[in-house]
C-alpha cells in the first residue's frame, strides 16, 4: 500500500512538474519562434516529460540534488535549443518550482505515511 501512495504522490508531482515547465517554456520564448510551434506540442510537452523523468530519478540518488541541476540546465539548453540567458530563466524557474514540489510531496509522504 505504501509503494501505491509514492507512486501517485510522485505521478502528481511529476505532471505538475511538466505542467511548470511546459507554461514557462510558452512565456519565455517569442511568439514566433516558440517550441510549441516548432516542435508541436506532444514533442514539447514529450521533451517537458523527459527532463522531468530524468531529474525526478536522478534527484532519488544519494546527493543527487547537483546532478539533477545540472540535467535541468543542459536538458532545458539542448532538448529546446534555447539561448544562455532563457536556459538561465527557465533553469531557475523550473529548479525552484520543481523544487518546492518535491518538497511538498515529501512533506505531504510524511505526514500521510505517518499516521
Amino acid at each position: 500500500m505504501e509503494i501505491l501512495i509514492y507512486v501517485i504522490a510522485y505521478g502528481i508531482g511529476f505532471a505538475i512538474n511538466v505542467a511548470i515547465l511546459a507554461a514557462s517554456l510558452f512565456l519565455v520564448e517569442d511568439r514566433h519562434a516558440s517550441s510549441f510551434k516548432e516542435f508541436g506540442t506532444r514533442g514539447t510537452l514529450a521533451r517537458c516529460a523527459g527532463i522531468v523523468l530524468a531529474v525526478t530519478l536522478v534527484s532519488f540518488i544519494p546527493f543527487g540534488f547537483v546532478p539533477a541541476l545540472v540535467f535541468w540546465f543542459i536538458g532545458i539548453m539542448f532538448l529546446f535549443q534555447k539561448s544562455f540567458v532563457q536556459t538561465l530563466i527557465l533553469f531557475l524557474i523550473n529548479a525552484i518550482f520543481g523544487c518546492g514540489v518535491l518538497g511538498a510531496v515529501g512533506f505531504v509522504l510524511s505526514k500521510v505515511l505517518q499516521a
